[in-house]
Parts: C-alpha cells; structure tokens; sequence
C-alpha cells in the first residue's frame, strides 16, 4: 500500500478524472495531470472488471504494490480495464512502468 502522503483525496480523483490528460496500455489506462511534486495515484477498479471486492482489492493491491518502487513525480490516476491473467506476474508491472513513463 502507498503511504497516505502518496494518495490521492476523492475530490483531487474528481479533478484529475475531469482535467486530466488520458493514456493506455494493455489492462490499464491513466489519467494525469503533470505537477512537480512526488508522484501521488490512486487505483480504481470498477465492478465491470471484477464483481467482487476481493478480487477488485487483490488487483487495487497489485497496482500499489508495483507502484510502491516507482519515483516519479505528478498526479496519477490509474483505472484497471480488464482483469490481468497474472497481477503479480512482472510483464504486469512492466506495463505499469511503461504507462507511468508515458504521463511524464
């Protein structure tokens, strides 16, 4: 999990998703907005994707937990479109890595 310092409030989630600027790759896509400050993100997982919250939980956890290595800076808002074979799998993180590169 990212310290709380990392995350994003709902009202800053409300403003990224309406002014933000869009990317994708794979199972995810971003919205951002570029800032100077540390990299701060949150995850969201609809129930389109899972049904259930522990399977939309273990793949919000996936997301923060490759985060977790990334530094960077700018706000990130991240929406996981499609359920992954593997979320713990690096090719996973990988794709994460690529999307965030992206956003700068």
């Amino acid at each position: 999990m990212l310290p709380k310092r990392r995350r994003l409030s709902a009202a800053e989630v409300r403003n990224i998703i309406t002014a933000g600027r869009s990317g994708r790759a794979g199972f995810l896509s971003v919205k951002h907005i570029p800032s100077t400050q540390l990299l701060r993100a949150a995850v969201v997982v609809s129930k389109k994707v899972a049904r259930g919250a522990v399977e939309r939980n273990r793949l919000r956890r996936a997301v923060y937990r490759a985060l977790v290595s990334c530094s960077g800076s700018g706000s990130v808002v991240i929406f996981v479109q499609k359920i992954p074979t593997n979320p713990l799998a690096p090719a996973f993180q990988q794709e994460l890595m690529v999307l965030l590169e992206k956003t700068r």
